[in-house]
């Protein structure tokens, strides 16, 4: 069973986007992870932990219980059975800069979340563990990200900055009316979302594309709705951050958004 939901309360709702707690006891083998851009916290509240990845394709590293995953940009195979019981949070683009510095850092990776936040993180999964309902693991999961929220007022910069980029202006105009240099504005999107504005728009981009990926969907008009230039230009694109072409995505079983088994 899944359960997700928007943030609830106003702080919360400044740096995350969803939350999410799954119980599936059948839960086995692996799954393909799509790249999404954004960060999120997981917590493996089963025996299983979480396969820890250092982003430069060297290996997975012993788990833990409770990670931080970076923006991701590439495809990454993981295990099934930390979802027979788990919980976590995506944040916004920007988001997670509020409670982590220097995000960049983490991008393609899947660190532990004690790096950060010591023995707390610990405590945390076990409070997690020990709540009876989905409902009230993500109240406590929202309530602590939301205490531990610092400054926002660049989380609210790099929002306004997306939204006039996604309405077609370039990094210079967008930079011209938040008041600052270009390469201020790159560099704050760099630190506080993980990757460069470009970056994480093309995933966007991509991700808003699969999102309609199913049977009855024309290859062309999903291109056309994602504003690529034509149908080969998104399959080049979903080549890129899916490792596999629109028409075998779309063959593939999907249980949810950016999940392929």
């Amino acid at each position: 069973m899944l359960t997700a939901r928007d943030p609830r309360t106003q702080a919360a709702q400044l740096v995350a986007d969803r939350l999410w707690c799954v119980c599936d006891a059948a839960a086995d083998g692996q799954e393909t992870i799509l790249p999404s851009g954004r960060a999120q916290l997981i917590f493996s509240l089963s025996e299983t932990p979480i396969e820890l990845d250092c982003g430069d394709g060297t290996g997975r590293e012993a788990g833990a219980h409770c990670v931080l995953q970076g923006p991701s940009t590439v495809p990454r195979r993981v295990s099934r059975w930390p979802q027979r019981s788990a919980c976590g949070i995506s944040f916004r683009p920007g988001g997670a800069g509020a409670l982590f510095a220097d995000l960049h850092k983490t991008a393609d990776k899947v660190v532990p979340l004690s790096q950060f936040w010591d023995i707390d993180a610990a405590t945390l999964t076990d409070r997690l563990r020990s709540l009876p309902t989905h409902d009230a693991r993500l109240d406590l999961l929202e309530d602590e990200v939301a205490r531990r929220c610092g400054d926002v007022a660049d989380v609210r910069r790099v929002g306004l900055g997306l939204e006039l980029m996604r309405s077609g202006a370039g990094v210079g105009e967008v930079a011209e009316q938040l008041g600052m240099p270009v390469h201020v504005f790159r560099r704050l999107f760099l630190r506080t979302a993980g990757l460069t504005p470009k970056r994480y728009l093309g995933i966007e981009r991509f991700r808003a594309a699969i999102a309609g990926l199913d049977e009855f969907a024309s290859l062309a008009d999903l291109a056309s709705a994602a504003d690529y230039s034509d149908q080969a230009h998104m399959t080049r694109e979903v080549l890129r951050f899916a490792s596999v072409p629109p028409g075998r995505l779309r063959a593939s079983e999907r249980p949810y958004m950016g999940h392929v088994l």
